[in-house]
Parts: structure tokens; C-alpha cells; sequence
């Protein structure tokens, strides 16, 4: 248990759940498939998100109850900068959309820190967070990361992203 959160392996029934998250405009970048997507189309993307190679976990609330997930290297990134700084771990999460705005965020990422320095120990950690999403930047900066650089990404949405440091020696 890691600041009230269990980080934990990432089930399949866990990516079957997740491939079906949506989010409400303009979060819905977060979303996983595009809505009305076919059932092909979500076993496909919770077959990705349970395969141990792409390094992601589930993180479960204080009654168990999956809240969300997090996950750690070239999963967290975003085309269009240049990541190969290679003393910084990338990290990225999502939480369960009907729990996001509830003040869960600030114990969800210290789950997830905890759990970086406890299973990689990375010199430094580095987030990539879409620049209109100011409730997970403050979050992060609440945690001691610095925005450190912007960019363009190069998908077809081509927004505008923000990259946040925390140095952890």
C-alpha cells in the first residue's frame, strides 16, 4: 500500500476496463480507443496494456477498486520531442474517469513516484502533460517537478504538450 493506493500488476480484466474509459472533452485525447470503437479494436488495446513488455500497472483505492493505472518509459511519451535523456525515467497514468476532480491526484501520483523509486530508482523523472491540462500540471508541481519545455506534438491532432522534471539527488 503506497500513500493510501495498492500499485499492482496490471490485470487483463484491468485493460479490458480501462480500453473502455472515456473521457469528457477535451480529456478525451485520454481516451484509449475512439468512442463507438469495435470489440476487435478494445481487445486489441487491453491485449497491449496487459502484456508485461509495455511496463504498465494497475493502482486500486483503499477498498481495492481499480482507480487506475500507471506506466513507465516509451509508453509515457509523446511523438514530437526528443527523449533521449537517457538518467530520466518517463511516467504516465490515467484515473478512472468518474473519479477524476475528486482530490485523489496528489496521493495517486505519489503512488506512482513511490513505486518508480521503489522498482526502477531513476535518477530523474520526467512527465508529459497535454499544456490545456492544468489540473494535472499543478499536480505535478505541487510534487516538485519544473516545467522544463514545451512542444508540438507530431500526431494527427498535433497539440501542444508540456515537459515536467523532478530531480531526484
Amino acid at each position: 500500500m503506497e500513500n493510501g493506493y495498492q500499485v499492482r500488476g496490471l490485470t487483463r480484466a484491468d485493460a479490458e476496463a480501462i480500453a473502455t474509459w472515456r473521457y469528457p472533452a477535451p480529456y478525451d485525447i485520454y481516451d484509449s480507443a475512439p468512442a463507438g470503437a469495435q470489440w476487435e479494436m478494445l481487445a486489441a488495446t487491453a491485449a497491449y496494456y496487459a502484456d508485461p513488455a509495455h511496463h504498465y500497472f494497475a493502482i486500486d483505492d483503499e477498498s481495492g477498486e481499480l482507480l487506475g493505472f500507471g506506466c513507465f518509459g516509451m509508453e509515457a511519451q509523446v511523438l514530437g520531442y526528443d527523449y533521449t535523456e537517457s538518467d530520466a525515467l518517463d511516467i504516465g497514468f490515467g484515473m478512472r474517469p468518474d473519479r477524476v476532480g475528486g482530490g485523489r491526484g496528489a496521493a495517486f501520483l505519489a503512488a506512482i513516484l513511490t513505486h518508480a523509486q521503489t522498482t526502477q530508482n531513476p535518477r530523474r523523472l520526467r512527465a508529459t502533460i497535454a499544456n490545456f491540462n492544468e489540473r494535472s500540471a499543478r499536480t505535478f508541481l505541487r510534487a516538485g517537478f519544473e516545467k522544463v519545455a514545451s512542444f508540438r506534438s507530431r500526431t494527427s491532432s498535433s497539440m501542444d504538450f508540456d515537459v515536467y522534471i523532478h530531480h531526484n539527488d
